[in-house]
């Protein structure tokens, strides 16, 4: 039998580099040897070895920008079905929220009912306790200035400019009067709670 394939034993060999070359190298080190590849053919001109390397990084740019493409999409696909699953998560939680407050409204219905100020199971305690203070603002403008707290957002150098150029009384009362997140005034009502 004769021993030629009509070049497909060569063609065959080419697509392997391609693929292993798509698989060993990253698109820029591919996209960069094209490069230099190209330059090198318009410099020595096109000899057989440069226009094999270029047909086999050629392949290899083909399937390693598909690969890329693929990633890409995976990735999009993966963060789109994180957001539906954080937005099923969302309502979940505002279920849970609902059927505690729910229960809660009608812990306190039945505390009341009974006269008692708690019912003790064996492991846990239902009773009244007070809600955190807090006010509903009807009308904002009826408010004294002296009652508003603001929030103000500055980069760090500024706000240490700022300070730096105000007087010392006047910075000493700036920095004493900064509340952290979460501090709030007012009056509040009742809620139920579990203690275990």
């Amino acid at each position: 039998m004769p021993d030629h394939d009509n070049g497909c034993g060569a063609a065959v060999a080419e697509m392997t580099a391609s693929t292993e070359l798509a698989k060993d190298f990253t698109l820029f080190q591919i996209e960069e040897s094209l490069v230099l590849l190209a330059e090198s053919a318009e410099e020595e001109g096109l000899t057989p070895e440069i226009e094999r390397a270029l047909t086999v990084y050629l392949e290899g740019a083909a399937e390693k920008r598909d690969r890329v493409a693929d990633f890409i999409h995976f990735c999009e696909g993966m963060a789109e079905l994180a957001k539906a699953e954080g937005k099923r998560l969302q309502a979940r939680q505002k279920h849970f929220e609902a059927t505690a407050e729910r229960v809660s409204a009608m812990v306190l219905r039945v505390l009341d009912y009974l006269g008692v100020k708690k019912l003790e199971g064996r492991t846990n305690t239902l009773k009244k306790r007070k809600c955190p203070p807090s006010v509903k603002i009807i009308d904002d403008t009826k408010v004294p200035a002296e009652f508003k707290h603001i929030t103000v957002t500055l980069p760090l150098p500024q706000w240490q400019e700022l300070l730096a150029g105000s007087g010392e009384e006047f910075r000493k009362a700036v920095l004493s009067s900064i509340r952290k997140a979460g501090d709030n005034g007012g009056v509040g009502g009742n809620q139920a709670g579990a203690e275990p």
